[in-house]
Parts: C-alpha cells; structure tokens; sequence
C-alpha cells in the first residue's frame, strides 16, 4: 500500500522543512563539522601532528574530529583551515523574507 504524503509539508523546500522542525541548526552545525572533520582527515596528519600543528592536546583533537560534538569556536575553525592548508571564509547571509503583514 502506498505511504500517504505528510501534506504539512508539501511545497516546502528543505530550509523551510528543517525550521520548522526546530532543527536547522543542529542540522547546519553538523554539516560544517563534517566538512572540518573531512578537511583534516584528507590533510593525511595523525592526530599527533594535528594536535602539533593546531597548538592544543590530543584530548581537543579527538573532540575536533567527533563529528557528534558540534561546539567548534571561530579560533579552532581559523587554525584547522591553516593546517589543512586552507582559508576559512565566514560570511552572512539574510533570512528569506516572509510576506509584509497587511495592516
């Protein structure tokens, strides 16, 4: 039998779903994880030498590569692109605009 479409969200597109499940956040903070994590294991460095390279503990490397640990700061993101022989490029960009409520 086929499965019934949730119509709740039918014409949305996946921001749009993804907020108003109250998760885009998480989703966002764990995708930008994965692209660090993925940058610095493709560097080839041990986490020795990452830990070297990145000035902090073996402890902190193992918590930078956890891709369930999404708490990186902006410091740790700069250095992890400068190892990984990249430049980190932070930037903003507006909400979508809803609808101008009629008075």
């Amino acid at each position: 039998m086929p499965r019934k479409i949730n119509e709740k969200h039918v014409g949305q597109d996946f921001d749009e779903f993804l907020a108003g499940e109250g998760i885009a956040g998480e989703v966002e903070a764990r995708a930008i994880k994965k692209v660090v994590v993925a940058l610095l294991e493709k560097s080839g460095m041990t986490q020795v030498e990452l830990a070297v390279r990145l000035h902090t503990s073996r402890t902190q490397v193992r918590r930078l590569l956890d891709p369930d640990n999404t708490s990186i700061t902006l410091s740790t993101l700069q250095r992890a692109a400068d190892v990984a022989g990249h430049r980190l490029v932070v930037g903003f960009e507006p909400l979508r605009a809803t609808a101008p409520a009629h008075a």
